[in-house]
């Protein structure tokens, strides 16, 4: 289409209109970058006319509309020109269709209040409700519908345009992560007292020494590394040491609030707790095909979860037990049971993913929460009562760890030793009434060691694949519609 410059004097209303006519895909030119623009003591309105003309927009101001500009700028779109141009010397604007109307806050409180409706498709109304009151004006008012989950706002056209333009980002689709978790429990040799040699049979990537963190019952975030061969430097700018030699795992552990200090015996844990590391695909089916090999391993559980970006997702495997709650009573002198409340044995997971955008690749950074709860042997006695009191052991760690997507956290460590049982007999021999017993034998180790491997894969969820997804992953347990059916493979008997 050819260009039309024209230039209109509207007495009446006092208004300019200065425009360029065009086909309608030139209106999108505002998010163009402009590399340098620079304007000395220039009229404004001379100003919204050059760049009008340039970049094909229509602009409406006011005859209040006057002054000069001076300004330099550098690698902006054209809307944040523009928005630069007008409120230099304290304007404002309004957008309508096509037309950019740029007029005075004076002008602009004159003019009659709107009421909009703003029906919201992924936000959560009354939630966004507190972020949305801080852009209205001291007379603007805004109030949320539950049932239809829109936003109701009054206020002048200036600010509703504003959040007009905002809205759509703050009610984009959430994208969602696919977290699948594996939890295998393997028994250790003599030659693995101290957890499975990672070194050996995966290549870490988050590094080639383990990290493991310091655990007292309140917790803690402060690096802990093992002994006993490290030497270190003392920092006296910043007050704190830290290791500058490498060393192997195991033995006992230091951490370095300021100072090195020697970690105590329960609930204070050792260095073999938890292990960190990043496996991309390859390395996760090696891990997975060595602990195959190894005929004492056991796959716990294998759950899945689909959660939405920044949202909480808690994965639990063990068992509750009721435990009983105690009250002083001080008439008898003697404590008494006045119910019960369940304490969580097992392991809970907790993962908290964010997803990040880098060109045409996800990244996504996790927050990890694993916590292993289990009743010691030991035991708090209440002889009056006839009851025993078992003692809760704790082992927990919180910690951000950033991945590409579908890669793999492992989280070793989590060694533990109980006793065992094994019986060995004959076959069918030693299942006979008490002449059995001279077919088998009892074997019982005292201090068997097994550690507890967690595997914990991200994967964001395209939009075009989430029904199909939660049906591969067994989330759901009837194919998403539609979907072929092939009837040459179906068979009528």
């Amino acid at each position: 289409m050819k260009k039309i410059i024209l230039l209109l004097l509207l007495l009446g209303g006092g208004y300019f209109f200065v425009s360029l006519a065009q086909t309608s895909h030139d209106f999108q030119r505002e998010s163009e970058i402009i590399e340098y623009l620079e304007f000395r003591e220039v009229d404004i309105k001379d100003a919204l006319r050059q760049l009008a003309k340039q970049y094909n927009l229509n602009i409406v101001f006011s005859e209040s509309v006057k002054g000069l500009i001076t300004l330099r700028l550098h690698n902006v779109t054209v809307e944040e020109a523009l928005d630069s141009i007008i409120t230099i010397n304290g304007f404002v604007y309004t957008k309508k269709g096509s037309v950019i109307k740029v007029t005075t806050p004076e002008e602009v409180k004159k003019e009659s209040k709107q009421t909009r409706v703003f029906k919201l498709y992924n936000a959560d109304a009354s939630k966004l409700k507190e972020t949305i009151k801080k852009v209205l004006s001291s007379e603007g008012t805004i109030e949320a519908d539950e049932r239809s989950n829109s936003l109701i706002i009054t206020d002048n056209p200036a600010v509703i345009s504003k959040i007009e333009s905002m809205l759509p980002s703050l009610d984009e689709a959430s994208k969602q992560v696919l977290i699948e978790a594996r939890f295998i429990e393997t028994s250790l040799g003599t030659t693995e007292k101290l957890g499975i040699d990672w070194t050996i049979n995966a290549v870490a990537k988050a590094s080639k020494r383990p990290t493991t963190f310091p655990f007292r019952k309140w917790g803690s975030d402060k690096d802990m590394y093992p002994v006993p061969s490290y030497t270190s430097e003392y920092d006296s700018t910043t007050g704190t040491w830290s290791i500058t030699s490498d060393f192997p795992a195991g033995g006992e552990g230091y951490f370095f609030p300021t100072f090195p200090h020697r970690l105590g015996s329960f609930p204070m844990v050792g260095a073999d707790e938890f292990t960190f590391g990043t496996l991309d695909f390859t390395q996760f089916q090696a891990v997975l095909d060595f602990l195959k090999t190894k005929t004492d391993s056991k796959l716990i559980s294998s759950p899945r979860i689909v959660t939405m970006d920044n949202k909480r997702a808690e994965i639990y495997i063990g068992k509750a037990r009721p435990i009983p709650t105690f009250e002083y009573n001080s008439e008898t002198g003697e404590y008494q049971i006045t119910g019960f409340e369940e304490k969580i044995e097992g392991v809970i997971l907790t993962v908290t993913p964010q997803i990040k955008k880098v060109g045409d690749k996800y990244y996504i950074k996790l927050r990890l929460k694993p916590k292993v709860t289990t009743f010691s042997n030991e035991t708090v006695s209440f002889t009056n009562l006839g009851f025993e009191y078992p003692l809760l052991s704790e082992r927990y760690t919180d910690t951000e760890v950033m991945i590409e997507d579908n890669q793999t956290i492992v989280i070793g460590g989590l060694i533990e030793t109980k006793r065992t049982e094994t019986i060995h007999k004959v076959p069918f021999l030693g299942d006979l009434p008490l002449l059995g017993l001279l077919f088998r034998h009892k074997e019982i180790n005292p201090d068997a060691k097994s550690e507890l491997i967690i595997f914990v894969t991200a994967r964001v969820v395209r939009e075009d694949e989430g029904p199909l997804l939660a049906y591969k992953s067994n989330l759901i347990t009837s194919p998403p519609h539609p979907f072929k059916l092939n009837l040459r493979e179906i068979t009528v008997k």
